[in-house]
């Protein structure tokens, strides 16, 4: 960026004017021989290359600029997909509410198994207890009875996994929360270096 007066003077840089800079050097390349070794090969370098510097140095807020820019979009883009995990304004739930949710169901699910298990196997002890041979068919209803609890089981067991899974990703739609400010205060201090 430079200023409109003089096309070689660098903004940012104390109004460090670009004739100066190769003047400067010219002087230090003049006076290799008195040993300056390193000093002057980078010196050199500089003369050589030394408007791809200028360049460079001038794209320096504009590269700063664009990556404020996308820091800032990431954070959003984070942002938003821990809202979605975790839960909030305008994103739903969040997965552990749903989670929890899925789990009450299923534990519903499981009570009324329960119940109708409970009812199976009065009804199977009943036909046990008639003074009639019944076919087998008590010893048919008490399987179904156990199956039903075996189901039941099953049914808790996958409310417990949903519960501990909707507690794992809201801990990660936190770290995403936190990733997203971090990015987010990136940005900003990004963005006030190039203003």
């Amino acid at each position: 960026m430079s200023d409109d007066n003089n096309p070689h003077q660098i903004q940012g840089f104390a109004g460090l004017d670009l004739g100066d800079v190769k003047n400067a050097v010219g002087a230090v390349l003049g006076s290799s021989e008195s040993g300056l070794g390193d000093v002057t090969s980078a010196v050199s370098f500089v003369a050589e290359h030394g408007d791809d510097i200028v360049d460079f140095v001038q794209r320096i807020p504009e590269l700063l600029a664009s990556t404020a820019g996308a820091l800032t979009e990431a954070a959003d883009d984070v942002a938003g997909a821990a809202a979605f995990l975790t839960g909030g304004k305008g994103a739903g739930d969040g997965v552990q509410a749903v989670a929890e949710l899925a789990g009450d169901a299923l534990e519903t699910c499981r009570d009324e198994l329960a119940s109708a298990q409970r009812l199976l196997s009065t009804v199977a002890d009943q036909f046990e207890k008639l003074p009639i041979p019944d076919g087998g068919i008590g010893e048919r209803i008490s399987d179904a009875a156990d199956r039903f609890d075996h189901v039941g089981d099953r049914l808790a067991d996958v409310a417990a996994q949903l519960r501990k899974m909707g507690v794992s990703v809201d801990k990660a739609g936190h770290g995403l929360a936190r990733t997203a400010a971090k990015l987010e205060k990136g940005g900003k201090t990004l963005g006030q270096i190039t203003d």
